[in-house]
């Protein structure tokens, strides 16, 4: 005779093998449709190119296209509001940057939050931002410019891509560190930053590396420092900030992959597994390096942890200078 604790097993084991077959099914068919990348910047920026390179090598390795999507605005807030409002299954991911940790602490409602609403999957690059003078600059090291700034403080003015922006959290930093105080003047993005130091009117820009390097090469600019944790292999005589004294000024601008909060860590841990190897590929290393960054790839765990040492530094910045965004 069959015991009633012996059916309610059955019903029990039964009921846990419908709720685990399909998913399991889901991880094993994954992706069957194409996936889309949307990306916080306009196309052909930092942030989109590294996307684009990933996403083409992605679409190959998993037999499906992986589409580009650009949804530029609000500093990111528009691309990373639509991801996580986006069904949790592996079909719409964000490509997103330094901007994901600190938007929510500047704007009044960012329409996200980090932690709540998404679970990284992977880092794709990591470069530094420089700091850049005119040809012409009476500056020619870093430490004749902060020696100005000292006895100018709040008169100097410099550049960046914007407000809020990693190259803005870098100089905030940067200033902390050498005890100096500059008149910020945030451009719509870095081209019109560089140009505007190009033709004299403003006296420093910092800037993505990869925005700079051509009037850098060119001797149109000229490099006083870079705030990475090393030299950039293109640019062997260019110090560092932790070199020059200001180690607590470090900084690089980092572009990852985000999924929405409850996708399946089956299909995060599968992509992060195909993009490393992605990144690892000598052809992509270098169209990355190119970019002015270095290729991520670590394992998802990595990331996660490198996000909250982000989001940490970032709250300190904010309590220190009050930014908020109006």
């Amino acid at each position: 005779m069959t015991s009633f604790h012996t059916i309610r097993r059955r019903e029990l084991a039964g009921l846990l093998a419908a709720l685990v077959v399909p998913t399991a099914r889901a991880q094993q068919g994954y992706p069957n449709r194409p996936i889309r990348f949307v990306v916080i910047t306009p196309a052909g920026g930092g942030a989109d190119s590294v996307a684009r390179t990933v996403g083409q090598r992605l679409g190959m390795a998993l037999g499906q296209n992986v589409v580009v999507e650009n949804r530029a605005g609000a500093g990111g807030n528009i691309a990373s509001d639509y991801v996580a409002k986006s069904k949790p299954d592996g079909y719409t991911l964000l490509i997103t940057a330094n901007n994901h940790n600190m938007n929510p602490l500047i704007y009044a409602d960012a329409g996200y939050q980090p932690e709540r609403d998404f679970v990284p999957v992977v880092e794709l690059s990591d470069g530094p931002s420089i700091l850049v003078v005119p040809k012409n600059s009476p500056y020619k090291t870093l430490a004749q410019f902060v020696a100005a700034a000292k006895r100018e403080p709040n008169t100097i003015s410099y550049g960046s891509a914007g407000y809020g922006q990693p190259v803005h959290i870098a100089m905030e930093l940067f200033m902390a560190a050498a005890k100096i105080q500059l008149v910020h003047v945030p451009y719509k993005g870095a081209a019109p930053a560089l140009q505007d130091a190009l033709g004299g009117q403003i006296p420093i820009v910092i800037s993505s590396l990869v925005g700079a390097l051509p009037h850098v090469t060119s001797g149109a600019l000229y490099p006083l420092a870079l705030t990475g944790a090393t030299r950039w292999p293109t640019l062997p005589d260019v110090p560092t900030l932790a070199e020059l004294g200001y180690p607590d000024a470090t900084y690089s601008t980092w572009v990852g992959v985000m999924a929405p909060a409850g996708t399946d860590m089956a299909i995060v841990n599968k992509l992060n597994g195909v993009v490393a190897t992605i990144l690892a590929d000598p052809e992509v290393r270098a169209r990355v390096l190119a970019l002015g960054a270095t290729p991520g790839g670590a394992p998802q765990a990595a990331f996660a942890a490198k996000l909250q040492k982000d989001k940490m530094l970032d709250e300190q910045v904010v309590a220190r200078t009050g930014m908020k965004v109006q």
